[in-house]
């Protein structure tokens, strides 16, 4: 008994190798299940395990992170500026597609009316005071161009060329309030003197007290004074009224093409 108590340390140590022996000769082949000891201490330590597992994992995402961080904003500009190119290629398909469609009705319109020869022409710029009272085109007296020519849309009256320079013109509106010529309703054949307005979006039109002109009808150019060919459109009846002490009727006409929408255009030659 003295020689177990005075070896008992080297005894317990012996005692927890084999101990260990056993455990680790247990686990090393396949079980079902784990030992009672084996399943307090994997309780004990999977809360630990799981933080080290994130805090690894957090770490390494963000050490991966801030090595492809220069290869991300590389990208993210190429990105962008691919993005960037693309809107301009769309923006200037759609400008085109527009282009074309103007230009097809304006050859239309020449074909269905034979009548007359045409320059065609684009607006360059509007006037800084005066807005799209008064327009600039790109042709000139190079291309033809002279005073009082009538600029029309397929879709009815726009003006006519006012000034004329060597490659440029502006034109006059009609929606400018110096703007004066007649015109006539095409259903009641009642004729209109027709003027601009101040507010730029319609038309102001004095007609015979007489008139059997209706709400809704159409007017074209009367082509009398010589101011606009004959039987452009202008636009339709909106309103009519008589203001006492007036022996007028009072017409808003509503143009039939939006001024500050125009682009191509066609001059009438005389």
């Amino acid at each position: 008994m003295k020689w177990f108590k005075e070896h008992r340390v080297a005894i317990n140590i012996v005692i927890m190798v084999l101990f260990l022996f056993v455990c680790i000769g247990t686990t090393s082949q396949g079980r079902a299940y784990t030992t009672a000891p084996e399943g307090i201490i994997r309780n004990t330590t999977s809360p630990v395990e799981r933080v080290l597992y994130l805090s690894s994992q957090y770490v390494k995402n963000l050490y991966d992170f801030v090595v492809d961080l220069p290869f991300l904003k590389a990208r993210n500009e190429q990105l962008e500026k691919e993005l960037n190119e693309a809107q301009i290629k769309l923006a200037n398909y759609d400008k085109l597609t527009q282009e074309n469609e103007e230009l097809l009705k304006l050859l239309d319109f020449t074909k269905e009316n034979s009548q007359y020869q045409y320059i065609s022409a684009s607006v360059v710029s509007v006037d800084p005071y005066r807005g799209f009272s008064l327009v600039v085109i790109d042709k000139g007296s190079n291309e033809g161009v002279k005073k009082d020519m009538t600029v029309i849309l397929s879709e009815g009256l726009v003006g006519r060329v006012k000034e004329v320079s060597n490659g440029t013109s502006k034109v006059l509106t009609i929606i400018d309030s110096t703007s004066m010529f007649n015109g006539i309703s095409v259903k009641s054949k009642d004729y209109i003197r027709i003027t601009g307005k101040d507010d730029h979006s319609m038309l102001e039109g004095y007609a015979d007290p007489e008139a059997k002109i209706q709400k809704g009808d159409i007017v074209v150019t009367s082509g009398l004074a010589g101011v606009f060919e004959k039987n452009i459109v202008v636009g339709k009846v909106k309103e009519i009224k008589t203001d006492a002490g007036r022996l007028e009727k009072i017409l808003t006409i509503e143009p039939s093409i939006d001024i500050e929408k125009i682009d191509k255009v066609l001059l009438i030659k005389r």
